[in-house]
Parts: C-alpha cells; sequence; structure tokens
C-alpha cells in the first residue's frame, strides 16, 4: 500500500526546488499544479526569451527505481498537452511561442541531483475541444 501524503509531502518538496530553480535562472512562475480534465502542469513559467513553458517536474528517492527523467510516460505526455491547451486558450496565449520540459530530480543519495530537460517532448497536433 502506498503512502499518499508521504508521496504529496515528496511532491511537494521536488516542485518547490524546481520552481527555485527556474525563478534562479530568471524563469517567470505564472502558475503551479494548474489542472483541467484530469491532467496536471506542474509548473507554468515564462522563459527569458518568452517562451509559455510547460515543466512536468519527476524524482526519484530510492535508487532502485531508475531515472527520473524516464518517467514520463506518453500518456502523462498526452495528459500534459491538453491541460496546457486549456491553459493557452484561458490565458489569452494561443499564438506564444511553448514547450514541454521536464525537470528530474535524483534524490536517492545524499547529494541531490537536479536535471533540466529542455523539449523534453512534443505535442503531436492542435486540440480544438479545450
Amino acid at each position: 500500500m502506498r503512502d499518499h501524503s508521504n508521496n504529496t509531502k515528496k511532491g511537494r518538496f521536488t516542485e518547490t526546488h524546481a520552481a527555485a530553480y527556474l525563478r534562479r535562472l530568471n524563469y517567470t512562475l505564472l502558475s503551479r499544479n494548474y489542472s483541467f480534465a484530469g491532467g496536471e502542469l506542474d509548473i507554468v513559467a515564462e522563459s527569458p526569451s518568452g517562451d509559455l513553458v510547460f515543466t512536468e517536474v519527476k524524482s526519484v528517492w530510492n535508487a532502485q527505481k531508475g531515472s527520473a527523467a524516464h518517467r514520463v510516460s506518453r500518456a502523462k505526455q498526452i495528459k500534459i498537452w491538453k491541460t496546457a491547451c486549456h491553459f493557452l486558450h484561458f490565458h489569452g496565449a494561443p499564438n506564444k511561442r511553448c514547450r514541454f520540459d521536464v525537470i528530474a530530480m535524483d534524490l536517492a543519495a545524499t547529494n541531490y541531483k537536479l536535471t533540466h530537460i529542455q523539449n523534453a517532448f512534443e505535442g503531436p497536433q492542435t486540440i480544438y475541444e479545450c
């Protein structure tokens, strides 16, 4: 049985560190934990170059669980993408350049490792039914 409250705390911890990392890189944070129809955007930010960046944050706390960077499945990508379409539609930015990033945190060792993967995946098409 999974301890969901502990997973929630771990998720908040890693998302807070990911948001701080992006702020240090001069990103402007626009939203955290934006949700729509079963999908969630961990972090929505504007990059210093003006791109809208939808960032999925993943973490691994146990070395036997593999790499956090490889834990964004195709199904998860589609959920993120649909939620991003909703965000764009309802926040007045349908023509803004966008990208999907992943911030992966390896927290299994005492020296935490953060990896920022820009353009980690692409949305396959435009969704009109936002």
